[in-house]
């Protein structure tokens, strides 16, 4: 049982989810956190002695919402709730974190603990915001398309160049998109017939040359 315990305690700090008990009193002060807080850059007696309590590094932007969320938590007499805020480093660099708290009760059913597991969550924030950022870009660029002249295909190099892709904007010619993906309209079918022929063999002619592209 003895080497089990130290097995355990051994997977718990070796793993990057931070385990911690509060008081459920002013600021939380800690009773017990895992020897893993190290990779914020503080020691587990930091918050045992009491010098720094829970709330203390939680971002004070964000600490006006988790007190908002909890209290509304604790209203609702619910036993738990996932938050995401940032915490203060001991380098005072900021980090987004996933906290998990469970609501802890005495005999009377009054809180008195916030039993939680806290996990750096820095990485996917960043990915969120990048994919965020790319879909704003991709908005952006579409909407650029949407409201010019020109117009943006992509067909598939097979007889009458079928097309996979066309800018919404292709309704200012009367068409509409799903006309061109259906197959119904292929990109050929809007070259002029007598000019068909010039612009299969110039296109080809540059294809063979190795040109990526042509006018």
């Amino acid at each position: 049982m003895k080497q089990l315990e130290i097995n355990l305690e051994s997977l718990i700090n070796s793993s990057p989810v931070v385990i911690f008990l509060c008081k459920s009193t002013e600021n939380w002060p800690v009773e017990l956190i895992t020897e893993n807080i190290r990779q914020f850059g503080y020691g587990v007696e930091d918050f045992i002695t009491g010098r720094i309590k829970y709330l203390d590094i939680i971002y004070p932007g964000d600490l006006e919402r988790v007190n908002s969320e909890i209290k509304k938590c604790m209203e609702e007499g619910c036993s738990e709730l996932t938050q995401e805020y940032r915490i203060l480093k001991a380098s005072g660099e900021e980090c987004w974190v996933e906290v998990k708290i469970l609501v802890r009760r005495d005999e009377d059913g009054c809180v008195n603990h916030y039993q939680g597991t806290l996990c750096d969550a820095s990485q996917r924030k960043k990915a969120e915001e990048s994919m965020q950022k790319a879909l704003k870009k991709k908005n952006e660029l579409k909407n650029i398309i949407k409201s010019s002249p020109v117009f943006v295909f992509l067909c598939k190099p097979e007889e009458g160049w079928p097309v996979e892709f066309v800018s919404e904007n292709i309704t200012k010619l009367e068409y509409t998109p799903e006309d061109f993906t259906s197959g119904k309209i292929r990109f050929e079918d809007l070259i002029h017939p007598e000019d068909r022929e010039r612009i299969r063999a110039e296109v080809a002619k540059f294809s063979r040359e190795g040109y990526s592209e042509c006018t």
